[in-house]
């Protein structure tokens, strides 16, 4: 066992059951220009409580979802305020487990002020993996700075329908070409400490749904799943240390991505070894009752994706908060499954020197420099195509 597994194995014999919960969902400030905060929750109870941030981690929380990409602030203002957040949980929760904070890095860091690169149908364009790994470096830097424990890219979806409306996320249509780039982008994201983590998204056939719209059902036999959308992944997954990945929101066969143990419990992490974190896309897990309605109540909805690998729900708490306790007391789960996710997320704050070091530093942003803006430009030329009729 790991000094960091050993440490999050004794902190998970002090938790209480709320606490555990807690590791395992996110919580999705609003930071306003004044520097007032508000929860962006389907929920939206707190926001009449006279400190909302306050009541929404009250036993803590795993993650803090895109505190710079989700209002267009001033990210040296954003930053004081998420201190603000990080010194409440360590000085006044009970434990004092910090937060991972997680956002968006497709083409750059989502943040005012960072380097704008071109979408990745761009950077597939270019065919230069080489200049991949530096642009994967210049957003892992500039993530750093910002603090930033997880970015949520890259897209290895398979594009070959052009109506899909999210083809531009993605690096193109050849399953080979996709796994070079993405293995370039993600080694030079991560660097050799593996922080902050990638996510492949999104896990699996993405890019194939039925009538190219988005959520709708993937019709794909198993020789067309793991050699043509699964190929990227596989790939990935041999030649890098990625540290994150995200389920798809479709279903394939009936059977949710979200909640499809055979493909993320079996596939991915028997077969292919993946050892890092699994986390939600935004709302999946609600959308196991609503939109799939393959359960009939959060509690539900909760078992399943816990049992088929999830760690951490995106972007908020609408299903595991209340939904996990629930599925426990109706013997849906066992205390052992938290436990696996639990020790997932502290063994990475751990990992990542977020216990040690939890606050960003305050004067250390560095955004757009003129290397960076450089590499915007060059990848942008390169990517240009020129047809002949």
């Amino acid at each position: 066992m790991s000094i960091h597994r050993e440490k999050a194995a004794a902190l998970l014999k002090k938790m209480s059951l709320e606490e555990k919960v807690a590791q395992l969902v996110s919580v999705w400030f609003e930071i306003h220009s004044d520097q007032t905060i508000t929860v962006r929750e389907a929920i939206p109870t707190y926001n009449h409580l006279p400190n909302p941030m306050e009541a929404a981690l009250e036993f803590g929380v795993g993650q803090l979802t895109r505190p710079y990409g989700t209002i267009a602030n001033d990210p040296r203002e954003q930053v004081k305020v998420i201190n603000k957040i990080q010194r409440h949980l360590v000085e006044n929760t009970r434990l004092g487990i910090p937060a991972m904070i997680h956002e968006e890095c497709l083409s750059g860091a989502m943040s005012v002020g960072a380097t704008a690169f071109p979408c990745s149908l761009n950077y597939g364009s270019a065919w230069d993996t080489g200049l991949m790994k530096k642009i994967g470096e210049a957003i892992g830097d500039e993530l750093r700075s910002m603090g930033v424990h997880q970015g949520l890219s890259p897209v290895l979806d398979v594009s070959r329908d052009a109506r899909w409306g999210r083809l531009e996320e993605t690096f193109g249509e050849d399953p080979y070409l996709i796994g070079e780039m993405a293995i370039a982008y993600i080694n030079g994201l991560q660097g050799a400490n593996r922080q902050p983590l990638a996510t492949l998204k999104h896990f699996i056939g993405h890019g194939g749904s039925e009538g190219g719209r988005n959520h709708a059902p993937l019709h794909s036999g198993m020789n067309e799943l793991l050699n043509t959308y699964g190929l990227p992944f596989e790939k990935v997954l041999k030649n890098t240390a990625v540290g994150g990945i995200m389920p798809a929101y479709h279903d394939i066969d009936g059977i949710p991505c979200t909640s499809n143990v055979e493909l993320v419990v079996d596939l991915l992490k028997k077969k292919w070894g993946f050892d890092g974190l699994v986390v939600a896309d935004y709302e999946a897990i609600a959308q196991l009752e609503k939109d799939h309605h393959v359960a009939k109540d959060p509690a539900e909805a909760a078992a399943l994706a816990l049992k088929a690998g999830m760690d951490i729900e995106l972007p908020g708490f609408t299903v595991f908060k209340k939904g996990l306790i629930s599925a426990l007391e109706r013997k849906l789960i066992t205390m052992e499954e938290i436990d696996r996710s639990v020790m997932m997320v502290l063994a990475e704050k751990y990992r990542q020197g977020i216990f040690d070091n939890p606050y960003i530093d305050e004067e250390g942003l560095e955004l757009n420099s003129d290397e960076h803006h450089a590499l915007a430009v060059e990848i942008a030329q390169k990517s240009l195509v020129l047809l002949k009729n």
